[in-house]
């Protein structure tokens, strides 16, 4: 499913320019992310382990979640005592995380807190996990993108 039809920008916005501000804003990244363009190029030039904590500290990722969904802790800590960047597939992992939470929070109105209990409630369309958990794969994300469109357009409770 491509990302064009996860971003549904409300009328005072630019087509793209909602969901990958937000992601951008997630990461805490300098740069404004308009396109997936835009995070592509983020992404060949590298993340550093300040917008792991970027993420943790705005959505508030536990470090279960963090250490699970991203990186071991001692991989992080490393990376961060030595200034490494993180790997293509930390940097990855980082991106879908921060993707999946900025569509939760706009399909459910910019409601942070609501969007947070949801990605960390069971849901029987994902085999009773978590969309956190679901997180962990790329096609567990584009099961929970799914339900999140689903939920856009009024097909799921």
């Amino acid at each position: 499913m491509g990302t064009a039809t996860l971003d549904r920008p409300s009328a005072t916005e630019s087509p793209e320019e909602s969901l990958y501000a937000r992601v951008g804003v997630l990461l805490g990244l300098k740069s404004v992310v308009q396109s997936e363009v835009d995070l592509i190029e983020r992404l060949e030039k590298g993340l550093g382990v300040a917008a792991v904590q970027s993420l943790r500290t705005r959505i508030g990722l536990t470090d279960a979640e963090t250490f699970e969904l991203i990186a071991p802790r001692r991989t992080l800590s490393r990376r961060e005592a030595s200034g490494q960047l993180l790997s293509r597939v930390e940097a990855d992992k980082t991106v879908r995380v921060a993707r999946v939470t900025a569509r939760a929070q706009q399909v459910f109105g910019g409601k942070p807190d609501y969007a947070a209990d949801w990605l960390r409630t069971a849901k029987s369309e994902l085999g009773d996990r978590t969309p956190m958990q679901a997180l962990l794969t790329e096609s567990g994300a584009l099961a929970v993108e799914e339900l999140l469109v689903g939920i856009e357009h009024g097909m799921f409770a």
